[in-house]
């Protein structure tokens, strides 16, 4: 009698859970695709903005280049090296999808560095900080072109962060550091830019 009792109440729970989680796959299955469609734009974006020169970006794929630019990264992530091809695929740089951590969490940013090795520019593709205080880092339109025209993790190290802001201008700054770090421990613009 007391098995049957649970046999009764269980059963409806579990019938719940099946169908609830097969809804949640049936969803998953529409949202994948245009999500990472989404991202992928988003990321585009941010690399035309940092490097305006350039016409199309052609993904690194070499684990070598990529296992050198994770190491010299840190704790930054490393989400993306992009060499930057003009409209003859003449390379005009390189772009980087970095990932360094703020105070609400991850700060996705593109850095752009030309073919001298300087910054070019630096936009974020997604962040989560404070509305009003940690968005400071992309309000305040004199902070990410302070980065613009540094050649070396030493010099990003130096920029001034941003008061009331500091942990999330800290993120930046060392996600442009290691982006740099990165870029120079794959040999380069000239490293990245062979084939």
């Amino acid at each position: 009698m007391r098995d049957n009792i649970y046999l009764r109440l269980g059963m409806p729970v579990l019938v719940i859970c099946i169908l609830s989680a097969a809804g949640l796959a049936i969803t998953y299955g529409f949202t994948k695709g245009p999500i990472e469609r989404q991202a992928r734009e988003a990321e585009q974006k941010s690399l035309n903005a940092v490097l305006p020169d350039a016409k199309t970006f052609e993904r690194v794929t070499s684990a070598g280049l990529l296992a050198k630019a994770t190491a010299a990264a840190g704790d930054v992530t490393v989400d993306g090296v992009f060499r930057a091809l003009d409209g003859t695929g003449a390379g005009v740089g390189v772009g980087l999808l970095v990932g360094s951590r703020g105070y609400g969490g991850p700060i996705r940013m593109a850095v752009g560095v030309d073919r001298n090795g300087k910054v070019t520019g630096v936009t974020i593709v997604s962040m989560n900080e404070t509305p009003g205080l940690g968005s400071k880092v992309v309000d305040d339109k004199t902070f990410l072109p302070r980065f613009s025209g540094l050649t070396s993790a030493e010099e990003a190290r130096k920029v001034d962060t941003i008061t009331g802001a500091t942990k999330s201008s800290r993120g930046v700054r060392k996600g442009v550091e290691a982006a740099l770090a990165a870029l120079q421990a794959m040999g380069g613009v000239e490293g990245v830019s062979a084939r």
